[in-house]
């Protein structure tokens, strides 16, 4: 992001409805932005989306823009980022306990200043994830990856492995609370949700 483009002329312009000033805002935040909410929605498909969102909304409300605009543009992404998470409690047919809660917990981050990146660079987070996941028992890990990468639903992966609904909860749960051990909580339930998207 060249950010040191961005002056109040330009926003003046945007105001104006001038397009290549527009452009210019466009250009220099986009890149920035979508990696910002991917640390939010973690889908770097659905984060593009709601950047694309954020400008439109931009474009709508020319006239109405100050500088600087930094903190607007965050506050956005941020905001529609809360509202795709949102978005998925009802969009999942079915959410199992374990789904809901992933899901809880990155609405309880978004709505907050937090921001995973300030943690760990996502590389060294995917890393330390895949190493705890790697450290579970060999069945435990199987049926957590299918859980956890292909988004089967616990009787899905029961039926598949001809094994009861409930030793599948089980492992399941094992699984995480393993992860919560090793990485705390809060930020267990994150690197979670940070790789799903990993593949």
């Amino acid at each position: 992001m060249t950010a040191i483009k961005i002056n109040e002329q330009i926003i003046e312009d945007i105001n104006l409805g001038k397009e290549n000033a527009f452009s210019i805002l466009y250009d220099c935040y986009f890149s920035y932005l979508c990696a910002y909410a991917t640390t939010y929605v973690f889908d770097p498909d659905e984060a593009k989306e709601v950047v694309n969102d954020v400008f439109i909304s931009i474009w709508h409300n020319k006239g109405h823009l100050s500088f600087p605009i930094h903190s607007y543009l965050m506050r956005g992404v941020q905001n529609r980022c809360l509202n795709y998470i949102r978005a998925l409690h009802t969009r999942e047919r079915v959410l199992d306990e374990y789904r809901e809660e992933l899901l809880a917990v990155q609405e309880e981050f978004c709505k907050n200043d937090n921001n995973p990146l300030q943690l760990l660079e996502v590389e060294e987070l995917k890393d330390q994830v895949n190493a705890v996941i790697h450290s579970l028992s060999a069945k435990c890990r199987l049926i957590f990856e299918k859980y956890l990468y292909e988004g089967m639903s616990p009787q899905e992966i029961a039926d598949e492995q001809a094994i009861s609904v409930n030793t599948v909860r089980v492992h399941i749960k094992n699984a995480m609370d393993h992860i919560k051990l090793q990485l705390g909580s809060t930020t267990g339930i994150l690197l979670l949700l940070l790789i799903r998207w990993r593949n």
